[in-house]
């Protein structure tokens, strides 16, 4: 297969790629009707996916297709082989005869569009009417949807074989000796096992420096690890270091957060120097089972409270919490819910 930078690449209409495109339809937050289908906005991160809502009328639906963000972070591209329902943020570019591999080869072009605009330019459809995609093309001078098909098909092929590699190295190493959840447990005090702080930033949202950046901007939100969106760097506030817990506390949300950050208002952060996110990820589900407690009455979200809250872990020994067997049996469910990805994907093929 020709390597992509010996193929002959032309401009094509973004109608010429394109015969169905849309834009999605305003549906306010108060209207959201919680349910299973995605509804996508123009957030950058999780693949667009804002909510999951039911809303079927006064909602447009979509389904095997692009979606492009007009605003928020504008330009950026995702790939949807499910039914959504599309919000005014954001437009449907499809073409029926497209596979999911031409679609994904698509989507890294058209998310070259963001560097050409902004927030305070945002991509009306005036302006998407007149864009144009570079993609390669064949002897006709037609995109080469065949080839761009067969590339995203090798990218996949190749892709999977490293995680199965990857697997297959992790599997020789990780052994629990048969160790299982009927080991002892003790109760503890929050403060004894954590230091409890607030966070460096708490920056209210109007003030924030809002250009887009590669640092998470964390709020009490429970979707996408209490990520809101990415900044740049902040010049007139802390960041806070990775590897810690995060807590919103009246909103009973807890995330390990793997690199530094910033935050909204109202989060504690946990730090342990056993802290990993193998061991943030056995103690999580505990922690929120205990936060259930608290709400927006007499018995609300303090930080005494938060660090008089007790939570059950397994102990060694000598009654300390037992950090390398929780790192261990996260890491076991990790590779077990892995290989049965991989071994699903690579038995489609």
């Amino acid at each position: 297969m020709k390597r992509l930078q010996e193929l002959s690449w032309k401009a094509f209409d973004i109608h010429h790629v394109f015969p169905e495109i849309q834009r999605g339809k305003r549906l306010k937050t108060d209207d959201h009707i919680l349910g299973n289908m995605a509804y996508v906005s123009s957030s950058a991160m999780n693949n667009g996916v804002d909510n999951f809502v039911s809303n079927s009328n006064g909602v447009r639906i979509f389904g095997n297709c692009l979606t492009l963000a007009n605003s928020g972070s504008v330009g950026t591209s995702f790939y949807h082989p499910y039914r959504f329902v599309a919000s005014d943020h954001v437009t449907k570019l499809q073409n029926f005869s497209f596979s999911k591999y031409v679609y994904l080869f698509i989507a890294t072009i058209s998310n070259r569009l963001s560097e050409k605009y902004s927030f305070n330019r945002e991509i009306n459809d005036k302006r998407l009417s007149r864009e144009k995609i570079m993609l390669p093309a064949n002897d006709n001078g037609e995109p080469d949807y065949e080839y761009m098909e067969a590339y995203m098909k090798e990218v996949e092929k190749c892709l999977l074989s490293r995680y199965k590699a990857f697997l297959d190295n992790k599997n020789a190493k990780t052994t629990i000796g048969g160790k299982s959840l009927k080991i002892r447990w003790r109760t503890f005090v929050l403060n004894e096992i954590f230091e409890i702080r607030a966070t460096n930033s708490s920056i209210d949202r109007n003030r924030l420096n809002g250009l887009k950046g590669d640092i998470p901007y964390i709020t009490r939100t429970d979707k996408n690890n209490g990520w809101d969106s990415l900044i740049a760097k902040q010049t007139r506030y802390g960041i806070d270091n990775g590897n810690v817990i995060t807590v919103g506390l009246d909103t009973q949300t807890a995330f390990y957060q793997p690199i530094s950050f910033y935050t909204g208002q109202n989060i504690q952060i946990f730090t342990n120097k056993n802290l990993n996110k193998y061991v943030a990820s056995f103690i999580i589900p505990l922690l929120k089972k205990q936060m259930e407690k608290f709400n927006w009455g007499g018995n609300g979200a303090t930080l005494g409270r938060l660090r008089r809250q007790k939570i059950m872990l397994p102990v060694d020994v000598n009654g300390n919490p037992d950090y390398a067997y929780m790192e261990r049996f996260m890491m076991e469910k990790e590779t077990s819910i892995l290989n049965e990805y991989i071994s699903r994907r690579l038995t489609e093929k």
